[in-house]
């Protein structure tokens, strides 16, 4: 494979433009390009990244390990720099969406969390040797889309985006590294049991998410933060609580129930997916589609642009602690930020 990202030009295509491109593509030799057009052209901007996000990352803490890596006894960035942390994780995911996982530039965003994590595993020695979790954070990456669309009641994946998001994501797992303890740290791709074929990763999905995921305290902590953090962000004070339910009706039944989170009322749950839902069929039914990838909008913002979301992220970060822990001062596993105010 070319070290190349797949050069798809846009500028002289169609109004609806996308699945023609994805169908007139070879699912097996142009996985990664389809992968791209699947995830990369999506629009909605920072807040529905921001919304994605949270509903994502609550799915990744619900072991007994992985929480204490993220929580850090209150002072894991997803609580002190939240909305820098969705920044960056956003940055992360598009590099791979668009260049690849055979691209220089994904494999040089990769090892940046691999030596983040080899450091981390200095304090938390065995933390990142459950070879199960890193599957499954892929596997739920990979069928997430087709996941979600199936709860908004929207058109699934073809068969060619099955197959492009499978082999686009058994190759990503070659990059990943497992912590072995006494030894050096081993390919994911390496260990035994990595899904057969698409099927098989919904099948991982479903089985961790029925048999594997474990409540903890720092676990409901995170994902508490991680829902508050979008409400806060996008939300003002009086309507915070609709913010929350956005993410909070997105998500699965186990992650909840693992987290102690407290589902959003039946009928306003069916409104919000409703609305989301609706929308986005409106768009792919009447809009144009994007010519312009999350990637490329991101490296498009001019200095001063970027400067002033900075200043609004350190803002946001600098203020959600202390709403935070107005919020979760009877927790079970108090935040660190309560004590101040009480």
């Amino acid at each position: 494979m070319t070290d190349t990202a797949p050069e798809i030009r846009v500028n002289n295509k169609s109004y609806k433009w996308l699945s023609h491109e994805i169908q007139s593509s070879d699912p097996y030799s142009d996985y990664t390009k389809i992968w791209r057009l699947s995830i990369e052209y999506t629009g909605g901007g920072d807040f529905v990244q921001n919304l994605l996000y949270a509903y994502t990352f609550a799915n990744f803490v619900a072991t007994e390990w992985a929480p204490e890596i993220m929580w850090r006894n209150g002072s894991g960035k997803v609580l002190t720099q939240a909305t820098d942390r969705v920044s960056e994780t956003q940055c992360h995911f598009s590099t791979w969406w668009y260049y690849g996982p055979h691209h220089p530039e994904t494999r040089k965003s990769i090892d940046t969390i691999n030596k983040r994590h080899k450091g981390h595993a200095k304090s938390y020695p065995g933390h990142f040797s459950y070879e199960s979790d890193y599957t499954y954070v892929i596997c739920f990456t990979a069928i997430s889309v087709d996941r979600l669309r199936t709860k908004l009641q929207l058109s699934r994946f073809t068969e060619k985006q099955k197959i492009a998001a499978y082999l686009f994501w058994k190759v990503m797992s070659r990059l990943f590294l497992v912590e072995v303890p006494g030894q050096d740290w081993k390919p994911l791709s390496e260990f035994p049991g990595f899904p057969e074929d698409w099927n098989g990763m919904y099948r991982f999905c479903e089985d961790f998410e029925d048999n594997h995921m474990v409540a903890t305290d720092k676990g409901h902590m995170i994902a508490e933060a991680l829902f508050d953090q979008f409400a806060f962000r996008y939300f003002p004070s009086l309507i915070r609580p609709l913010g929350r339910a956005l993410p909070i009706s997105l998500s699965l039944p186990q992650t909840l129930k693992a987290h102690r989170i407290k589902e959003v009322n039946p009928v306003l749950a069916c409104m919000i997916l409703f609305v989301i839902g609706t929308l986005i069929w409106i768009m792919e039914i009447f809009l144009p589609d994007p010519k312009i990838s999350c990637q490329e909008s991101l490296r498009m913002h001019p200095a001063d642009q970027s400067k002033k979301i900075k200043e609004q992220t350190r803002k946001v970060d600098a203020a959600l602690p202390a709403c935070f822990a107005r919020n979760h001062q009877a927790s079970a596993a108090p935040c660190p930020f309560a004590v101040p105010l009480k």
